[in-house]
């Protein structure tokens, strides 16, 4: 980090450029031109030490926190700065290399005042408007012509504040309604799990942590300088509560008494009500569920069917109804709305990674996904209003209805492979280096190949790693790759493909490298692997129902096994049983592939989804803080095998290798808030 004696300025001049770091433009004379985020950062780091030699460790460490990256990623940022400020490096008027130490800025750097605001008095039409959170944003804003039976659609105008300006990684932030505060969960190297409250206006932050205390979904609280949060307190019987966090007082009241752990809270501060998601007991299913303040009581409100789990509810500004995310498989998402009797009406299509939603008014939302931003109507309208730049996602969005403002957070996340060796320790190992996001790792029986999926080419495609060299597998370009599992003799990988909304289970040939899917239909399915016959059996959804099948690539024959209502299962080491989860996702069973049938207890806390795999006599999972564990079947014990939060990702399939383990670790690279005035087509 920059010294404390050091000014980060947002506005100033290197020699005869003007830079402006918020609206990421360099301009000399009449000509202005772009900055790349990451290039302004720098740029802005180095103008706070100009003169100073800065290490290419210590640029490394501050931009790419946590991140296994080739030295070529610092390398592109500097030339690309060389070249927008018309500089080179053998005679360098602005950045000049210090050999063996790192770089020193040796322009002259003068403070300069920001440029005067102007009033737009006209709609900007066919204009795409560059901004940043670490990243950049285009959006395009068009004009329109009023209709009357037009419904009404929200547009983005105006210029974006930037309200934060760091590397830590801020989560599920929450705006006021006036705009005024923002509470989010901040996390960093010292404190894992941090309660933030901000004021907009000054900038100022005040912070909560406890050492037995998690906190997830904050939402700004009516009362002053505090917070609504689900708490978790570790040290507890009952540990899950709504909570009320005074920072002032620096104190926490327990409000609600939850059951369970919950998957996000809403307030609607006229009717005073708190709405929550709770599992439906013995069972993984989550449900929306109503806390009425009056009678203190408890009312659920959504009914998901068998497997299908809910999410994030949030209120409309009425308070007469609640939208929340539906989930049918870790692949597909719809955004639902109940009303408060109970009746539900599902708004979206279902689609790969709904990132996060609100209620744009009474009668229309907005959401994102990987594509970008939308506006979506309670009868299906859809229209587009953002579209990030590559390999950024909007992750959050949330509408400011009292002031007509929307907050964004944009994100980049980079993943990697990572192997324990658990005779050496819980010491992880890096797999694989890339810029692009790597996952759902398989080593060959033989230990000689290592498949995986990637986008180190711009789209998800299969990889493999054959005596130290990799490559990509021609034509295996899809949506999305997953459960990649290889055949007993090394020769054969099998995975779940999903492309354009269909689902199929692809075939890869060692030898021949040839490439086959066989194409199923929309439905999700998960492959679980290869038995003793050179069969390869899948999962797939039927109705609310998971069928088991076993297919034949042979003789291209399918066996049905319908009584088996399968979500997702492994292969025991010796092919003679199959370990399964159903799809309550709560209780483990056994198989013998004939009549014999055996349910297998687990802790309430140990929740399986895609991230476990076995060994002869246990179960590895990954929590949901990315801590690797183990659950003994025998003797019902249950310890953890790597205590590093986000050692491993949840999301991504793992795999057990005789006495290590590889699996995917991700990384949040960006994850900064913008605000923005958002208004409408409305006359």
């Amino acid at each position: 980090m920059a010294h404390h004696r050091h000014t980060i300025l947002d506005h100033f001049k290197v020699n005869d450029w003007a830079i402006d770091c918020k609206r990421l433009t360099a301009t000399r004379a009449q000509k202005k031109v772009r900055l790349e985020p990451k290039a302004a950062l720098i740029l802005q780091y180095m103008a706070a030490r100009p003169g100073e030699i800065i290490s290419r460790e210590e640029l490394f460490n501050t931009f790419w926190p946590n991140q296994v990256v080739t030295e070529d990623a610092l390398n592109r940022v500097i030339s690309t700065l060389r070249k927008t400020l018309n500089d080179n490096s053998t005679e360098p008027h602005y950045i000049a290399t210090i050999r063996k130490s790192g770089y020193r800025l040796v322009a002259d750097v003068k403070h300069i005042a920001p440029p005067l605001q102007h009033n737009r008095t006209k709609k900007i039409a066919g204009v795409s408007i560059v901004l940043c959170s670490l990243l950049l944003i285009a959006i395009l804003t068009s004009s329109y012509s009023f209709r009357p039976k037009q419904p009404i659609k929200p547009l983005l105008n105006g210029e974006f504040k930037r309200l934060t300006y760091s590397t830590r990684v801020k989560l599920t932030p929450h705006l006021s309604e006036d705009a005024t505060q923002l509470t989010y969960i901040e996390s960093n190297k010292k404190a894992t799990n941090t309660l933030v409250l901000m004021s907009v206006k000054s900038n100022t932050r005040a912070y909560y942590n406890s050492a037995d205390t998690e906190f997830s979904f904050p939402v700004v609280a009516p009362q002053a300088n505090s917070v609504l949060a689900v708490i978790k307190h570790t040290n507890e019987a009952k540990p899950y509560a709504i909570a009320l966090i005074d920072f002032d007082k620096k104190a926490m009241k327990r409000l609600v008494e939850l059951s369970s752990e919950s998957l996000g809270l809403s307030h609607h501060i006229q009717s005073k009500s708190i709405v929550f998601t709770q599992r439906q007991i013995p069972f993984s299913t989550h449900r929306i569920t109503l806390f009425d303040p009056l009678y203190s009581s408890n009312k659920p409100l959504s009914s998901p069917p068998n497997g299908f789990s809910d999410r994030q509810p949030i209120f409309s500004p009425s308070g007469q109804k609640v939208a929340f995310i539906r989930t049918k498989a870790p692949t597909e998402h719809a955004i639902f709305t109940v009303n408060l009797d109970g009746q539900e009406t599902q708004i979206t299509e279902y689609q790969s990674n709904i990132t996060s939603f609100d209620w744009f008014n009474n009668d229309s939302l907005l959401y994102s996904n990987e594509q970008g931003l939308y506006s979506v109507t309670a009868s299906g309208d859809t229209h587009k209003l953002l579209t990030p730049i590559p390999n950024q996602q909007v992750a959050f969005a949330q509408v400011a209805t009292d002031v007509s403002k929307l907050l964004l957070s944009f994100q980049s996340t980079s993943s990697i492979g990572q192997v324990i060796d658990s005779t050496v320790g819980d010491k992880a190992l890096p797999v694989t280096l890339s810029n692009g996001s790597d996952s759902e790792f398989a080593i060959s029986p033989d230990a000689t190949r290592m498949a995986f999926a990637s986008t180190r080419k711009g789209n998800k495609a299969l990889w493999l790693r054959y005596n130290n060299q990799l490559h990509s597998v021609k034509d295996s370009n899809f949506n999305d790759i997953y459960d990649l599992t290889w055949s007993k003799n090394s020769q054969q990988l099998a995975a779940s493909v999903k492309r354009n909304n269909q689902y199929g289970v692809m075939f890869y040939d060692i030898s021949t490298q040839k490439l086959i899917v066989y194409w199923r239909n929309t439905s999700p399915l998960h492959v679980v692997g290869w038995d003793s016959n050179n069969h390869i059996w899948y999962s797939k959804l039927q109705g609310s129902n998971w069928a088991l099948s076993k297919f034949d690539p042979i003789k291209k024959t399918i066996i049905e096994h319908p009584t088996k209502q399968v979500y997702q299962a492994r292969f025991t080491p010796n092919k003679q049983h199959l370990i399964y989860i159903d799809a309550h996702k709560q209780t483990l069973w056994k198989w013998d592939f004939k009549n014999s049938l055996k349910a297998i207890s687990v802790p309430y806390n140990m929740k399986l989804d895609r991230n476990w795999d076995i060994d002869s006599y246990g179960v590895y999972y990954i929590g949901s803080n990315g801590q690797l564990n183990y659950y003994n079947i025998s003797n019902e014990i249950d310890k953890k095998i790597v205590s590093r939060i986000g050692a491993f990702s949840p999301k991504y399939r793992p795999q057990s290798r005789l006495y290590g383990f590889v699996g995917t670790h991700e990384v949040i690279t960006q994850s900064d808030f913008w605000l923005s005035d958002l208004a409408s087509n409305d006359p």
